[in-house]
């Protein structure tokens, strides 16, 4: 079973990608702010994160490092609705395992 993390400022975008993921029988954590996502990541050895770009508190992207860095150096999957392909290159630079645009 894995730990997923899904940082994402959109409720309703949290709560499908919590109910997937369970139905999958994995677990689901969601944080809806960027520093909330840093904790979470910081005090779990989560295995996926699944991270929007656009946040109330910042862009996704310059925290990706910090939660590839966190103890379980999960896979970070970016998700956007405004993505391009310098965002894109920039994200998997940077780290991140896949670039998936909204609506998934």
């Amino acid at each position: 079973m894995a730990k997923i993390l899904i940082i994402d400022d959109d409720q309703i975008m949290c709560k499908i990608l919590t109910n997937f993921v369970q139905k999958m029988q994995h677990s689901a954590a969601c944080a809806l702010t960027l520093q909330d996502g840093v904790n979470l990541a910081r005090q779990d050895d989560f295995d996926v994160v699944f991270l929007d770009v656009m946040m109330p508190d910042g862009s996704g992207l310059e925290i990706l490092p910090h939660i590839r860095e966190s103890a379980g150096a999960p896979e970070v999957i970016i998700m956007t609705a405004s993505g391009t392909t310098d965002g894109a290159e920039m994200a998997i630079k940077n780290g991140a395992w896949d670039y998936l645009q909204k609506p998934l």
